[in-house]
């Protein structure tokens, strides 16, 4: 019997995400990916949308695939089969968050080799940032795997797994200082008189284009910043509240916050 190229153990948002971009894209075809899922319709749901293989367990999903992406809940990686995880010796991805190299190598001790993934939230829309980080370096075969993979949902970049607490705190939980940030504004519009409709569009538009616009320029943040405020002018009555407050000392703090907790919860 053939292997197939991937073998997904899980099926909610992230690996669907994945699926579909590795589909859309062109990195594989529905016929060269299955999956397994828990106690629920998410594994089902994927294979009827998209015409992957749906299998019964993790003992036939490591004895036909080639790679293996753990893409479950963290919480769920401990009752995963010990025997079938063992006898898997392809590569191995993992987008679990807070789960080591080390601890997936006990679980997976033959694997070739094992990349562990920090994704971000975006990458449901394949517009995510993704930093990974290998056990041993990744062989032209391996490296072309598992660019396939994660450029289907976004950017991808490779760091050591020491890095990836901090990536966390950037990225992986980047998403969420946006939308805060962005339901405050929405906030102070609504109490500025304007509707909720109004106020969603002018904050939402106003950002994605700040930021498509930053991504283009040849400018630095901190320039465009500068290149927006003109002296005496209404942004810079804005920003300078942002300095009075220590903005920029709270956000540093916020993400060593994050940076801290993510090393606690990779230790548990």
């Amino acid at each position: 019997m053939k292997k197939n190229k991937f073998g997904f153990v899980g099926a909610g948002k992230m690996a669907s995400a994945i699926v579909r971009g590795m589909i859309k894209g062109g990195a594989a075809s529905p016929e060269e990916i299955s999956c397994v899922c828990g106690d629920d319709n998410t594994g089902k749901a994927l294979a009827e949308s998209t015409g992957i293989g749906l299998l019964s367990g993790l003992d036939e999903l490591c004895g036909n695939s080639l790679t293996v992406v753990l893409a479950c809940k963290p919480q769920q990686f401990a009752s995963l089969s010990d025997s079938a995880a063992a006898s898997f010796s392809g590569l191995l991805i993992s987008i679990l968050a807070g789960t080591s190299i080390s601890r997936l190598r006990q679980k997976f001790p033959n694997a070739r080799n094992v990349v562990r993934v920090m994704p971000n939230m975006p990458a449901q829309i394949s517009m995510g940032f993704s930093c990974f980080a290998p056990d041993s370096p990744l062989s032209e075969e391996d490296s072309n795997t598992v660019y396939s993979v994660l450029s289907a949902i976004g950017d991808v970049s490779a760091v050591k797994e020491s890095q990836l607490d901090a990536v966390t705190a950037v990225s992986g939980s980047g998403p969420g200082y946006i939308f805060e940030f962005a339901a405050a504004m929405i906030e102070a519009a609504k109490n500025m008189g304007f509707d909720e409709d109004l106020a969603k569009r002018m904050v939402l538009k106003t950002m994605s284009g700040s930021a498509e616009l930053l991504m283009r320029s040849e400018l630095s943040a901190e320039e465009l910043r500068k290149a927006v405020c003109s002296p005496g002018g209404t942004t810079l009555a804005a920003l300078s509240v942002f300095e009075e407050r220590g903005f920029r000392k709270t956000v540093a703090d916020a993400l060593a916050a994050a940076d801290k907790r993510s090393k606690e919860l990779s230790k548990l």
